[in-house]
């Protein structure tokens, strides 16, 4: 789901050209369909010259932008009919009361939900109103087949509130004792702290953030990170500090990047992002700054250390890799900042403290036996893993217990999309939505139940619905610890099952991953050996680009990583004479002659 006013005043990106062209208005539904038809763009001074996007033409909604193909996606709303019928009608959704048919008040509309792939309206945002939460005055209702909006008031089918009235009244809400309630009340204390201490991390981030560019910029000009960055391919996603995505991995870097990223504070990790190596730039000059003084730089390290650390790193290294896999170590590693540097044992730095891991530096720390450190590095901790792998796990297995319950927090993806929202009754679909996006855990938590609660909740059995009433198992104290022990016991046995699952899957995604972000930085590039399959026949040879067939031959032989690995990824220097093409592109400008023809 996305919410109505999440994309009000969202620039709007044309893809062909990654300009921005104008911002989200309004938002434009039909009523007798549920559906929302079109973004308004422009309002214009008579409804026959405002200018719409139909949701049909939108090709993503993100957290940052809408997208569309292009600028021509906008149309005056005299060429759509069933949006300018809307638009002469006037409704008005903010503000309006929601009554039934027979006279309950449910609230007063102050926002809408609805699905962004369809545009089909799941409910609406209500503040007071019959059902309204004891702790944020607002609920959720149900989008209805049927809403008739007038001028002050919108009707809805009285079935809404008898579904409301049925879930809110339901086993699960229901049975919210006085000490869950002090609980839940606790846990909002809770988050309020745990959101001031976020904020003061946030602003420490930030500070670090900025003594980051500016080391940066003291090595690399902004001009010269702008100029090498544009026109090549993100290696990696790169995130602003309060979120934004600047661009993502296989995405060849535009203008409008470059100036978002400046714009954002965050010219530097697209500058790294684009193959830019700070760490080699400062060396480099750190290196002349040497020979000018006649300084030579040699190592001093002991020789008896040198051992003792080696058998402490292959230690170290073999204990991480029983816990966590080299390919989710990289994954994790990957687009992080890292905390300390980071260095070979041969003396060659993989990472500085402050800079962004990339694809190539995880390589390097894999090669070189480095690679747990730089996990560590960049916020890796086992013994956090180990935590949040078994309390996801369980989460999943006991998120069913959130059924019929109350929603007090909004629970979103990563991406943005909504799970639940504020107010709204967890329903089967809801539970459904959260697995899809492995949101069990946060759903849980949304609706005041931690997962040790909810275990303790399945295990037990100690409620059950009979013909909508609630009836207790009235055992004697014997029989009922049995079962309660026997249940427990089979609990334990599945989560261990799931959790064994799950991180099997956690790791085949990880390489997955992996191998995705080193296909998309092999594509385009020369190979430095000759790459042959099964039959010695020869897949590329030395000097060849890399393409998607190369890739597509090379996995069928099962030398894909052999590819991967002879990838030539230094930045070659051509002349204006050499990177002429013999012939021109089909998208390619006419020649500046040909033009002022």
């Amino acid at each position: 789901m996305r919410k109505g006013s999440d994309i009000l005043g969202k620039p709007i990106v044309a893809y062909d050209s990654g300009e921005k062209f104008s911002r989200v208005k309004d938002l434009v539904f039909d009523q007798d369909s549920n559906q929302l038809l079109a973004l308004l763009v422009e309002e214009g001074g008579w409804f026959s010259d405002a200018q719409v996007i139909p949701f049909q033409g939108v090709q993503a909604i993100g957290s940052d932008a809408v997208i569309v193909p292009s600028e021509s996606t906008v149309v005056r709303v005299s060429q759509v009919p069933e949006v300018k019928r809307i638009l002469s009608h006037n409704n008005i959704l903010k503000g309006t009361h929601i009554l039934t048919t027979d006279g309950r008040d449910l609230g007063r509309m102050i926002d809408l939900y609805f699905d962004e792939q369809t545009g089909v309206i799941d409910g609406y945002e209500v503040s007071g109103g019959l059902f309204a939460d004891a702790y944020s005055g607002r609920s959720y209702v149900p989008a209805p087949h049927t809403l008739k909006i007038g001028e002050h008031v919108a009707f809805v089918p009285s079935e809404v509130a008898d579904l409301m009235e049925e879930q809110v009244g339901g086993i699960k809400a229901a049975m919210m004792t006085a000490g869950e309630k002090v609980q839940t009340a606790a846990q909002t204390a809770g988050e309020k702290i745990q959101g001031a201490a976020q904020e003061t991390g946030y602003k420490l981030q930030e500070a670090g953030r900025s003594a980051m560019v500016s080391a940066t910029n003291l090595v690399v000009d902004p001009v010269e990170q702008k100029e090498f960055a544009i026109g090549k391919v993100a290696q990696n996603t790169v995130t602003a500090v309060d979120g934004t995505v600047i661009v993502r991995a296989g995405e060849t870097i535009k203008l409008l990047n470059v100036e978002w990223a400046e714009e954002k504070g965050a010219l530097d990790l697209l500058y790294q992002s684009a193959g830019g190596d700070v760490r080699q730039r400062a060396n480099q000059r750190l290196q002349a700054s040497a020979q000018d003084a006649g300084v030579k730089i040699q190592g001093m390290a002991d020789r008896a250390t040198e051992k003792l650390q080696e058998v402490r790193q292959d230690t170290t290294t073999a204990i991480t890799r029983s816990i966590i896999s080299p390919a989710e170590q990289k994954a994790f590693a990957i687009g992080k900042v890292a905390d300390w540097t980071v260095a070979a044992p041969n003396g060659v730095l993989v990472v500085l403290g402050g800079q962004t891991v990339t694809l190539s530096m995880a390589d390097y720390a894999e090669q070189t036996g480095v690679l747990n450190e730089l996990y560590r590095a960049t916020g890796g901790r086992l013994r956090d893993q180990l935590v949040l792998k078994a309390d996801s796990t369980a989460a999943g297995y006991v998120v069913e217990q959130a059924k019929g319950r109350r929603v007090q927090q909004i629970v979103r993806t990563r991406s943005g999309l909504i799970v639940a929202a504020p107010g709204q009754i967890v329903t089967d679909a809801v539970i459904d939505r959260a697995k899809m996006h492995q949101a069990e855990r946060d759903l849980l938590n949304a609706v005041g139940l931690s997962t040790t609660t909810a275990i303790r909740y399945r295990a037990n059995g100690t409620v059950t619905q009979v013909n909508g009433r609630f009836n207790t198992t009235t055992q004697t104290a014997g029989s009922q610890l049995s079962g309660s022990t026997a249940q427990i016991k089979e609990g334990v046995r599945s989560l261990w099952e799931q959790l064994k699952i799950t991180a099997t899957d956690l790791q085949e995604r990880s390489v997955r991953t992996v191998e995705e972000q080193r296909i998309k930085g092999a594509l385009g590039r020369p190979v430095t050996r000759v790459i042959l399959d099964e039959n010695d026949d020869v897949i590329l040879n030395v000097g060849e680009l890399t393409t998607h067939q190369a890739i597509e031959s090379a996995r069928q032989a099962g030398v894909l990583d052999v590819l991967l690995s002879s990838i030539y990824t230094q930045s070659p220097q051509f002349s204006k004479a050499e990177m002429q093409a013999p012939e021109a592109g089909s998208a390619a400008l006419p020649p500046a002659s040909a033009m002022r023809k």
